[in-house]
C-alpha cells in the first residue's frame, strides 16, 4: 500500500494523463488511472499521471507484483490479462450503490494501516465489488504446488543470522533474488531476539523489528525524521495450517546460508 498509494496520488494530482494501450482498449476517455502492464518481468502498476514520474536514474516509476516464479519453467503466480482494457483503473468511479471509488479506497487502506493491495484480472469483478481487495495480511504468498524441502538460510535484513526453514523447491521471487521460505514459531521467535539485541548499536531503519500478537507476527521498521524516531507497522505475518511463517516473503533477499567454519 505504502507504494501504490502515491502512484494513485501523483495521478489525481496531476493536470494531464498520459494515453495508454490500456485506455484505448478499454474505450475510456482521458483521467487518472493506475496503469496495470502485463511484462516479461513481471506485472507492473503506473501513474498515468503528467508530468510523469521518473526514478533518479531516469527510468519511469513502477510497483511489481509480489509473486513467485519456478525457474525450470519461468512461469510464474501472475495472472495474464484477457486483453489490454483489463489493465486501465480508474482512480474516480461513480457507483450507484455509495461504494468507494479505487482513490478513497486506496486513502481508506492507508489510513486503517492496511498494508497490502489485490488486484483481480477481471474487470467485471468491479460489480461486484471484489475487483480490489484490501487487507492487513496477503492471501497465497507461495506456490500451491512447491515442494519443501529444509534448509538454513539468511539475508541482510536479519543482520545475516542462520534460521532453519522450509524452502520451495525450484521457486524464486519474481525478480529472482529470494528463496521463497517458511519458519517454524521458534525460528522466528529466535530472529525477534537476535533482531532486538541488535538494536541498541543500530542506525534508524538499518533491521526490522518482530514480535508476536497472539499468533501473528508483526514486522515493524524505526522511520527517524531527524528529531524522533518510532516503531511503524510494515507487515502482519499469520501461522499457516503447518503452524509456519512466511517472514519477508517478497520483500527479504533470502539466501542459502554458507556453513560456518568451526573454530
Amino acid at each position: 500500500m505504502d507504494e501504490i498509494l502515491p502512484l494513485a496520488e501523483h495521478a489525481a494530482a496531476t493536470i494531464a494523463h498520459h494515453r495508454t494501450r490500456q485506455q484505448y482498449a478499454a474505450g475510456m476517455p482521458d483521467q487518472a488511472a493506475l496503469i496495470w502492464s502485463h511484462d516479461a518481468d513481471g506485472d507492473w502498476l503506473t501513474s498515468n499521471g503528467l508530468p510523469r514520474w521518473y526514478n533518479a536514474d531516469g527510468t519511469a516509476h513502477r510497483v511489481r507484483a509480489d509473486t513467485w516464479t519456478h525457474t525450470p519453467t519461468g512461469a510464474t503466480g501472475n495472472p495474464i490479462p484477457a486483453q489490454d482494457g483489463h489493465g486501465f483503473l480508474p482512480l474516480h468511479s461513480s457507483h450507484i450503490d455509495g461504494r468507494r471509488d479505487l482513490l478513497d479506497l486506496l486513502r481508506f487502506a492507508n489510513q486503517q494501516g492496511l498494508h497490502w493491495f489485490g488486484l483481480h484480472p477481471d474487470p467485471t469483478r468491479d460489480h461486484t465489488n471484489d475487483r480490489y481487495r484490501i487487507a492487513h495480511t496477503r492471501g497465497d504468498i507461495t506456490p500451491p504446488l512447491a515442494t519443501w524441502t529444509p534448509a538454513t538460510v539468511t539475508c541482510q535484513q536479519i543482520g545475516d543470522g542462520h534460521y532453519r526453514a522450509m524452502v520451495a523447491v525450484d521457486y524464486t521471487t519474481c525478480d529472482g533474488t529470494g528463496l521463497l521460505c517458511r519458519f517454524p514459531r521458534f525460528a522466528v521467535q529466535r530472529m525477534a531476539t537476535h533482531l532486538t539485541d541488535l538494536h541498541p548499536s543500530d542506525m534508524p531503519g538499518e533491521h526490522p523489528h518482530l514480535r508476536f500478537d497472539g499468533n501473528l507476527a508483526i514486522v515493524e521498521w524505526e522511520h527517524d525524521n531527524g528529531i524522533t524516531s518510532r516503531w511503524i507497522e510494515d507487515d502482519r505475518v499469520p501461522q499457516d495450517n503447518n503452524g509456519c511463517y512466511a517472514i519477508g516473503a517478497y520483500q527479504w533477499p533470502w539466501q542459502l546460508a554458507t556453513p560456518r567454519a568451526q573454530p
